[in-house]
């Protein structure tokens, strides 16, 4: 035993002892415990006791919560969300693994997967992957909320949301959560105590297990280097010094959700769940987190919009299929599963096609000779009973293919060359240090570009200034007087009303260009919003709905320049496949900041580089850029450690 644990624990039990200990008498205790149970049992007459039935005149009225209510009755409750799942054998008492079958999962009465297995074994990393609205978040929920029966000894944690804006410092923010070593540490001296006080043998054998438990978790969480785990993870995450000094209060939504990403990995639980980790990152949090989670040792299960963070990090696949309303599990990372994926889709269309051609025959040979000579009427109606055998042992479903969007933008006309000028322009906000000095750039209708660089060096401020939502403190930036530019923003909510549905909206926005309101239904249609999605409260729909309404609207202004701004946080990836198609075929020019690296690879022609006050053109593309930027990474991340 360390000089740590003597000290906390004393010289009672070692962690050797307690292993030991437990292995020797664990099968024993076990059986004498049953044996006293049933023993009482029989010497009162009784059978043994049975779990008594709610009183339903105890039950909480108005829908008001219960003091003892769980998360899963919760979410029942409020959110309507309802897990049902086939009985499961009684789990190890040290089980790493999840798997529940004929698992069904509802959402106000619509099932989102219905009786299908769910598994998650320890070790992999699983991409969980499907249609934006199909359920993937809401079945998450259920799964964090331990609506579906996971192992007592496997602790789970699901992001959900940011840290607050609160006076604590962002590096104790992620201490606290060391509050579960130190309760822990606590615990174990308690059963230490109640070890060395106790004579019965089988409650002794509980508590060295107990005991030997609670040591390998503390073993885990290594409070030794606590402290050096939780500042390197926040400087993974784009944290300074400094920055991990300063209150969460001072930080914007997106910062505090980083806190609350370094909580989530410094607890290092046994099943991590995280849905879309990197919408908030910037693309060097993004290649740190992607090593990071590529060496998770345990099980992570989480949501994403990009296939190239998926194939770093991926060992194996979900697909939600909404046809089927089932899970779907691959092996390998996103390309793997696309490869796989198209291998199961061609085995299935060559056996349905060969089922159809069977019926067709059938079918036609009962109609041709079902009304002849006796012995052809005999023949047929053996083929009719072939026929409805088939139909009852069930037919080949026809491969379901993933939907394509018609993300079209119009033709905006031509404008002579530069359509934006940035003359010698300087930029800063009132009382900070210059973001920019002396920009000379210019930008026309062939420009595909990438903006790229560390977070804080002025992206997003540099589309603004190009946009004319900020004025230059020096210089100008001067667009044709023809020029029409649209916007997409991470706050691209704004620009709808939520409180209207989609249709009457935009129909109302654009009365001359739709006339009939069919037609505004049939634009909608084209971006993949559906007729119950549009006749929807916009609040209702999910983020990944409404960003292709947006997409809609901007289409509608005929622009000369799209200015994407991380378009792609809440799209899924047949939307994303569906923009970058868009974007090839527009015949105006793009400014893209985004850290999806296969829509850049996709769509870039230029990576602009923005840092050091400067916006310079990268000579590359953007895998030649990734590969040097994680080299940077670690060489900072070797002096962060070292001081």
């Amino acid at each position: 035993m360390g000089k740590g644990e003597e000290s906390l624990f004393g010289k009672k039990l070692s962690k050797e002892d307690a292993k030991k200990e437990k292995e020797a008498k664990k099968a024993e205790a076990k059986a004498k415990r049953d044996a006293k149970k049933a023993e009482k049992a029989a010497a009162k007459g009784e059978s043994l006791p049975k779990k008594k039935k709610k009183d339903a005149a105890a039950e909480p009225k108005d829908g008001a919560p219960k003091a003892d209510e769980s998360e899963a009755d919760r979410l029942a409750r409020e959110e309507h969300i309802i897990a049902t799942f086939a009985h499961q054998k009684a789990s190890h008492a040290h089980a790493r693994d999840i798997n529940v079958r004929d698992v069904t999962i509802s959402f106000h009465g619509a099932n989102l997967i219905e009786n299908t297995d769910f598994s998650l074994n320890y070790g992999n990393r699983y991409g969980f992957i499907g249609p934006n609205g199909s359920g993937k978040s809401t079945i998450m929920k259920a799964i964090a909320a331990k609506c579906l029966p996971i192992p007592e000894s496997i602790d789970l944690y699901f992001l959900a949301e940011e840290y607050p804006a609160t006076d604590t410092p962002a590096l104790q923010a992620v201490f606290e959560v060391d509050d579960e070593r130190k309760q822990l540490e606590a615990e174990a001296e308690r059963v230490n105590d109640a070890i060395g006080a106790c004579d019965d043998e089988d409650e002794q054998t509980a508590l060295s297990e107990r005991l030997n438990g609670l040591y390998e978790r503390l073993d885990e969480l290594d409070a030794a280097t606590a402290e050096v785990r939780a500042s390197t993870i926040l400087h993974g995450l784009g944290f300074t010094p400094k920055m991990q000094t300063m209150a969460t209060k001072e930080f914007s939504g997106g910062w505090r959700m980083r806190v609350a990403l370094a909580r989530a990995l410094f607890l290092q639980p046994t099943c991590l769940v995280l849905d879309e980790p990197t919408n908030h990152l910037d693309m060097d949090a993004v290649f740190w987190l992607e090593d990071y989670l590529a060496s998770w040792t345990k099980i992570l299960l989480f949501v994403s919009h990009s296939q190239d963070f998926m194939n770093g990090v991926c060992t194996h696949l979900i697909r939600l299929n909404e046809h089927t309303k089932k899970l779907d599990y691959y092996s390998g990372n996103y390309d793997q599963y696309v490869a796989e994926r198209k291998v199961r889709d061609d085995e299935q269309q060559r056996k349905y096609d060969a089922e159809q051609r069977d019926i067709a025959e059938i079918k036609d040979f009962i109609a041709r000779f079902g009304h002849g000579t006796v012995k052809m009427v005999r023949q047929a109606q053996s083929r009719e009973k072939l026929l409805a055998k088939k139909l009852e042992e069930g037919l080949t479903a026809k491969p379901s293919r993933d939907a394509e969007w018609d993300f079209s933008f119009p033709d905006p006309g031509e404008l002579p060359t530069p359509v934006l000028m940035i003359q010698d322009v300087s930029f800063a906000y009132p009382g900070c240090e210059p973001l920019y000095h002396n920009l000379d750039l210019g930008i026309d209708l062939e420009s595909r570009i990438a903006l790229v660089g560390p977070n804080g060096a002025g992206k997003t401020t540099f589309v603004k200034l190009m946009t004319g939502e900020l004025q230059p403190t020096a210089g100008a930036v001067r667009p044709h007087s023809h020029l029409r530019m649209a916007k997409f923003t991470q706050h691209f909510e704004d620009v709808l009303d939520l409180d209207r549905d989609a249709l009457s909206w935009i129909h109302e926005l654009y009365p001359k260009e739709f006339g009939k309101i069919e037609q505004a239904r049939s634009w909608l249609g084209r971006y993949g919003c559906t007729n119950a999605q549009q006749s929807m409260v916009m609040s209702q729909l999910s983020d990944g709905q409404k960003a292709r309404i947006v997409f809609a609207k901007l289409a509608m202004d005929k622009p000369h320049l799209l200015m994407l701004d991380e378009p792609t946080n809440h799209l899924d990836m047949e939307s994303i496949d569906s923009l970058a198609k868009m974007i090839n075929n527009f015949k105006g020019g793009l400014v893209l900041v985004s850290h999806d690296m296969r829509l850049i690879s996709q769509v870039a022609k230029e990576i602009w580089i923005c840092d050091k006050k400067q916006v310079t053109r990268y000579e590359g593309d953007i895998l030649k850029f990734k590969l040097a930027a994680k080299k940077e990474q670690k060489k900072k991340l070797a002096q962060h450690m070292h001081g």
